[in-house]
């Protein structure tokens, strides 16, 4: 398979394709989207599925953005090996492909891979890496990046176990533990704050979208009064407060934006409250990492938590591939049909 492969981390949400060199561990190019698997899934449907197959509709999205990203770089990556994590194995995917189950090992031998031999309208082999499910819970991409974790940060390694959050759509509390994932619970945080933004009684109390690297005083002061409210009252209650804040001028629509966000992840995070004897690991990419690291900090968790930054986080799904891809070179990986 030589060197060199295209990485595909396909979210529910997001899209990200890169040309990878294994052997260096460099990245030399990417393009990335918010066409991820849900949009794509919506966009088939509305085509009329019966004018062209799920797969076929997704490996004709996915050769537009090999394209793109071959005129970036001005290189030719026809037939390169393309390795898909992500919602690609989903449902709403290419192929729905059945979960690993747990104990799961973050070495990377426990992954399911479906191989997509080269057809003459698709050049690439491709590899599709299925999720992980404890019978109660699925996740598809984290497994990934959790392999690519272990690579990057040895604590991941720790006997007494370690609970790793992925916050995102779906966000992801996964239980770590002598080199395997035990447990893991999915919290609906980003999607319920999407669906109460833009589809309920409060989407015309919240305004501004978040891309704030340093949040300002009265952003933060808003945040800590949304995560303050989450331990007070049932969360079907606590929501319509963000209406109240507006209704009586307690806040103006960008801090409820700030306070309908702490609501939610002081919510989410609550929970690691009883689980005091377990190691805290955020990894968390760029664009809510000092909403959630705020909220740990109110949470008095800090002391007790590591930092796994945007900059690492960046990275970890391509780790977690190349060390899949290296597998797959030394045929030391089963692949199902």
């Amino acid at each position: 398979m030589g060197n060199f492969f295209l990485s595909c981390d396909w979210g529910t949400s997001t899209f990200r394709l890169r040309l990878v060199d294994a052997q260096n561990h460099q990245v030399i190019g990417e393009v990335f989207s918010e066409f991820g698997a849900a949009e794509t899934y919506n966009c088939w449907k509305v085509r009329k599925p019966n004018t062209i197959s799920k797969r076929n509709f997704y490996l004709e999205q996915l050769q537009q953005n090999i394209d793109a990203l071959s005129n970036k770089v001005s290189l030719s990556l026809d037939i390169m090996p393309v390795i898909i994590s992500g919602m690609a194995s989903s449902s709403i995917g290419i192929k729905d492909l059945p979960y690993a189950p747990l104990p799961f090992s973050i070495d990377g031998t426990d992954v399911i891979i479906h191989k997509m031999s080269a057809t003459n309208n698709f050049c690439h082999d491709g590899y599709l890496i299925s999720g992980v499910s404890n019978k109660l819970d699925v996740m598809r991409g984290e497994e990934t990046q959790i392999i690519g974790l272990s690579k990057i940060d040895n604590k991941i390694y720790s006997s007494k176990g370690i609970i790793c959050i992925f916050p995102g759509t779906h966000s992801k509390h996964v239980v770590v533990k002598d080199g395997r994932i035990v447990d893991f619970q999915t919290y609906m945080t980003g999607e319920i704050f999407h669906v109460m933004a833009h589809h309920s009684i409060l989407k015309n109390t919240i305004s501004g979208y978040y891309k704030k690297q340093i949040l300002n005083e009265s952003d933060i002061d808003a945040f800590c009064r949304g995560s303050s409210q989450s331990k007070n009252s049932n969360l079907l209650h606590s929501l319509f407060s963000v209406r109240i804040n507006q209704l009586f001028g307690y806040l103006n629509d960008e801090s409820n934006f700030f306070y309908l966000s702490g609501l939610l992840i002081g919510t989410e995070l609550r929970s690691l409250l009883k689980r005091r004897d377990s190691h805290i690991m955020l990894c968390c990419g760029s664009n809510i990492y000092n909403l959630y690291l705020h909220a740990i900090t109110q949470l008095k968790m800090l002391d007790k938590t590591s930092l796994i930054g945007p900059e690492i986080m960046d990275n970890a799904a391509v780790e977690g591939q190349i060390n899949i891809f290296q597998k797959l070179n030394r045929n030391l990986l089963k692949l199902i049909e």
